[in-house]
Parts: C-alpha cells; sequence; structure tokens
C-alpha cells in the first residue's frame, strides 16, 4: 500500500528467529521513556528489557497459537510488527507496533486502513485492547472507527464495525 512516506508491506516473521534482533529493538524503542527512569545501569536495563521482551514473546506466543506474527515494512526496511489473531466472533489485533521514528506520518492509519479489509470481507467486527494512557493509539483507533466495548484495567477494548467504518 502506498502512502506519503512509501511504499507499506507486511511479511511473516522469520521462523528461524532472524527478525528477532529487529523485535528487541522495537520492543526497547516503545520503552525508552520507562527505561530512562530505571534506577539501574546501562547494563541493568539492556538485562531487563531483554527479560521483559522474551516474557511478552512467549506469553503472545502462548495465548495465541493460532495468530499471524508479521513484520511491518516501508520501503523494504523494517519498521513494526503486527500480531493478527483471527477469532470465530472477531479479528483481533494482540499488538500493534510501529519504530518510534516512523510514526505521526499516517503510517498506522493506512496499515490499519488495509488490515481493516479482513473484517470487513468477513463480516465480523475487529478489536484491540489498547493500554487507556496510550492516547496517541486511543486517538488512531477512534478516528477510524473503533469504539470502546470495555474497560479491563489498564486497558481498553475497542471494537470496529464495517458500519463505522470510518477509514474510506
Amino acid at each position: 500500500m502506498a502512502t506519503t512516506r512509501g511504499v507499506l508491506t507486511m511479511r511473516p516473521e522469520a521462523e528461524n528467529g532472524g527478525d528477532e534482533p529487529f523485535l528487541f529493538r522495537l520492543f526497547a524503542a516503545g520503552r525508552a521513556p520507562e527505561a530512562a527512569l530505571m534506577p539501574l545501569d546501562e547494563t541493568g536495563k539492556a538485562f531487563l528489557l531483554r527479560t521483559q521482551f522474551r516474557s511478552m514473546t512467549a506469553s503472545y506466543r502462548q495465548q495465541f497459537p493460532a495468530a499471524r506474527f508479521e513484520i511491518v515494512e516501508l520501503d523494504g526496511m523494517p519498521i513494526g510488527r503486527l500480531i493478527t489473531d483471527p477469532q470465530p466472533d472477531c479479528i483481533y489485533y494482540v499488538d500493534i507496533a510501529l519504530l518510534p521514528e516512523t510514526r505521526r506520518g499516517g503510517i498506522a492509519t493506512a496499515l490499519m486502513t488495509a488490515v481493516l479489509d479482513e473484517p470487513r470481507q468477513l463480516g465480523l467486527p475487529a478489536r484491540v485492547k489498547v493500554l487507556s494512557h496510550n492516547v496517541p493509539s486511543l486517538r488512531l483507533c477512534q478516528r477510524i472507527g473503533f469504539a470502546p466495548r470495555a474497560e479491563i484495567p489498564p486497558f481498553v477494548e475497542l471494537e470496529w464495525h464495517a458500519q463505522n467504518d470510518r477509514t474510506g
């Protein structure tokens, strides 16, 4: 899909762990503000982040064994990840993450607009959980037609239906 910043594509995560260095960089970049506040030296922070990354990865794989783990690329360079879990009653987006330097340029909107074709074609709602303090992600979801479905502290679960589509 073409964006104002380049061509956005998705591909399956490499099964041999070849994407792990990128995925760790993406994970660490998303936690940089919190890591900066940790009362640890850089070695300690790196160890803690690596441990959290491994735990998150194992949890996602265990909780969502049928999920698709995909790498988001811009002009062939990895910039993010998308984990999609097709369920009988909805398409559930487990994790959507982009490198900080690629945000605020319409890429997330273009990505979500494209992936919402799947639930649209299947006649299913789409769901996502967003941390309640993640204002940019909440705004993105609301802008493209997701509406609050449930409060599951610290998350808000949002749901999208084709009749509420604002992506066109």
